[in-house]
């Protein structure tokens, strides 16, 4: 695969606005006395590359997200399981609509496909947390999934008018979205 230098342009973007989403906007909940839930916006660049560029280059911008915000603005120890993670949200979506490829209605698989991703990445981030902290894997779930679910219409709704948006200026885009 040969990487252009817009390419690597918009990689580097997306990578910086998802650090300052990730570790400046959003906001961590307390749940029962500790901070259980993160409510944000940080994965949406990561699966706008996915969409833009590919499962390669979706997977690099999670991956190089993490990895980034976390030397540089650290919230605990670094642990690798959350660069995988981030790395799932730019690939994993991607992948899942390739098994829509001549749907007419273009925004529900849209919206099938952020909650697949959505869900996968809350269990690997609920088993990295039981992992670090030996906390209960089945007491964690719940109230991440609910959060994942809150979020699912919200981000999908975004991706589905910034990869519109971004087709009309010219662009051209792995998937495009249409209604």
């Amino acid at each position: 695969m040969r990487v252009t230098t817009r390419q690597m342009t918009t990689i580097g973007l997306l990578v910086g606005i998802s650090v300052v989403f990730t570790r400046f906007l959003s906001p961590m909940l307390p749940i029962f006395g500790i901070q259980g839930l993160r409510i944000g916006f940080g994965p949406l660049p990561i699966m706008l590359a996915g969409l833009l560029m590919g499962p390669l280059a979706g997977g690099i911008t999670g991956a190089l997200a993490d990895f980034i915000g976390g030397i540089l603005f650290p919230a605990g120890p670094y642990f690798p399981g959350f660069t995988l993670s981030s790395a799932t949200w730019g690939f994993l979506l991607p992948l899942l609509l390739r098994l829509f490829p001549e749907a007419k209605q273009r925004f529900w698989p849209l919206v099938a496909g952020v909650l697949v991703t959505s869900m996968v990445v809350s269990g690997l981030n609920t088993l990295w947390l039981t992992i670090m902290f030996e906390r209960a894997f089945w007491v964690l779930l719940p109230t991440r999934l609910l959060t994942s679910l809150v979020q699912v219409p919200i981000h999908a709704l975004i991706l589905h008018y910034a990869v519109k948006g971004y087709s009309a200026y010219g662009g051209t885009a792995s998937h495009q979205v249409s209604r």
